[in-house]
Order: C-alpha cells, then sequence, then structure tokens
C-alpha cells in the first residue's frame, strides 16, 4: 500500500507558495502598521537567516519545533512573521501569535496559492489506479481534492483521477505531538541536527492505522512518499515502512544523509525516480 504527502511532494511549493507568501506579508505589514515594503524586506532577511542558520528554525507548535523551516515557503513564514511581529514588538503573547500566525492567517492565505504540480506527477499518479494508494495532507481535503481534479482536467484523460479524490485524507495533523501516547519513542536523533525528530505524532498515527487496516496490511507493507522527514516519514519509518524524500534544493542535509544509509529509505529527485521506487 501506497501513501503520498501532497504539497512539495506532487506540487512546487515554491512556485505555489508565492501568492501565499505574497497574501500573508501584506497581512503582517496590516497588522503591523508597517509599510508594506518594509515587510518585504525584513522577511527575505528573514528567510536567509534561517536557511543559513541550519535545523535551528522550525516549525514551532505547541512550543516545539515539529518540523524544518527551511523546506518551503509555508513553513518559513511561521519563523518569519514571529521575527517580524518581535522586530515590531508586536503580539508578544506566544499563544496569541500561535493562534493568528498558524491558525487564522495560515488557513486564510492557504487557498491562494497556486496549483504548480511538479512534472510526471499525473503520470505517477494514473499509474496507481487500481492499487491501495493515499493521499494524506495537513492541508484541508477539499482544496487538495480540487487539484487533483484539476490535474486530470489538464491532461487529455479528465476525470481519470476521480478514484483518488476520494481517498484524499486532509487535516493529517502531522504535526501535532501526543506526549501520552506510547506508541513510538519520544524522539529519534540525526546527525548534523542539534534537536530532536520527535515521533509521538498520534494524529498521523490513527491516519495511517485506520488506512493500513482497511487492507489488511502490515507496516512492512507500506511504502509512504513525502517531502518533509520529519512531518511525513519519520514515524512510518520507525513502525517499519518504507520511505521516500522527495528532495529539493532546500531539503536539508541531515536529512539526506540519514535516509542515504538507511535500508528502507530512499532519496528522490523527481517523480520519475519516486515512481520507479514505488513500482
Amino acid at each position: 500500500m501506497l501513501v503520498l504527502d501532497f504539497d512539495g511532494t506532487l506540487t512546487d511549493a515554491e512556485l505555489e507558495g508565492k501568492p501565499f507568501r505574497a497574501g500573508y506579508l501584506g497581512d503582517l505589514a496590516a497588522l503591523t502598521g508597517a509599510p508594506r515594503d518594509e515587510i518585504e524586506q525584513l522577511a527575505d532577511g528573514f528567510e536567509q537567516t534561517i536557511l543559513e542558520a541550519g535545523g535551528r528554525y522550525g516549525w514551532d507548535f505547541g512550543g516545539r519545533i515539529v518540523a524544518p523551516a527551511s523546506v518551503d515557503p509555508y513553513l518559513r513564514i511561521m519563523p518569519v512573521a514571529r521575527m517580524v511581529f518581535d522586530h515590531y514588538g508586536a503580539f508578544p503573547s506566544a499563544e496569541d501569535r500561535s493562534r493568528l500566525l498558524d491558525g487564522i492567517l495560515y488557513k486564510y492565505n492557504y487557498p491562494k496559492s497556486g496549483v504548480n504540480f511538479r512534472p510526471g506527477a499525473f503520470e505517477l499518479l494514473s499509474s496507481l489506479e487500481g492499487s491501495p494508494s493515499w493521499i494524506v495532507t495537513n492541508s484541508a481535503t477539499l482544496p487538495v481534492q480540487a487539484k487533483v481534479r484539476t490535474l486530470a482536467e489538464q491532461s487529455d484523460k479528465p476525470g481519470s483521477l476521480d478514484w483518488l479524490v476520494e481517498r484524499v485524507h486532509g487535516f493529517g495533523k502531522k504535526y501535532v505531538i501526543d506526549d501520552a501516547w506510547n506508541g513510538a519513542p519520544e524522539a529519534m536523533y540525526l546527525d548534523g541536527l542539534d534537536r530532536p525528530v520527535l515521533l509521538r505524532r498520534s494524529k498521523y498515527f490513527d491516519v495511517l492505522d485506520e488506512l493500513r487496516a482497511s487492507v489488511d496490511a502490515a507496516w512492512s507493507d507500506l511504502t509512504v512518499v513525502g517531502d518533509i522527514f520529519e512531518l511525513d516519514l519519520a514515524l512510518p519509518l520507525h513502525l517499519g515502512a518504507r520511505v521516500g524524500l522527495v528532495t529539493s534544493r532546500f531539503t536539508p542535509p541531515w536529512e539526506r544523509e540519514f535516509l542515504a544509509d538507511h535500508p528502507r529509505g530512499e532519496l528522490l529527485s523527481d517523480l520519475t525516480a519516486a515512481a520507479a521506487f514505488i513500482a
């Protein structure tokens, strides 16, 4: 059985995320009262700081880093926005910031994202028809379903991916850490990363386990393909699955090095490589 992530895995997150980032920065300008061009200059500088800082910055959820910040515009905006607020002394409460930035502004601006699939996305998804395959994403279900329909409409076979539309599981909550759950160790550690990779992602486990049980598959029968090791792949790898990391120029080196040496891991430079890995 196969589970695919969506944003950044089947799509070009950098292209799709441009209007999301623009909308988000516009909202930061409105909230701080600062000129838009000033906010953009600050954001550009803060992004460079994040990219040069290794694993120091990440998606802070519930006071802990649950994914690296460098990998795509959706994750980079999280610490950037906090740094912008720090610069202006705005919204000092961590709880208020989390509700505003990770909740309201993210959900408001995500629908502004473009539709830019990676080359080979249609061919890959079409080849999976008839197999036990699903998309599991943190994004909302309906927008992802709409994008899958659009991919088919852009081909010469409109409607041919309707079978997969019904297999999109949104709101995967791969970022939620549940300390009370004992289905996995607290964390794993990667050489080159000076913080733990947290594993107790019980909400994500529940989705994967339900899909696995629906086809009576063992964890060793599961293949998961994603673009962010911590969110998509770390837990399934621990459970016994094969995992493929779709890479980009922003993929952290510690993720590359770890999976290059793991017998159940694979680095995938594009979706043609992903198709060969899945086959």
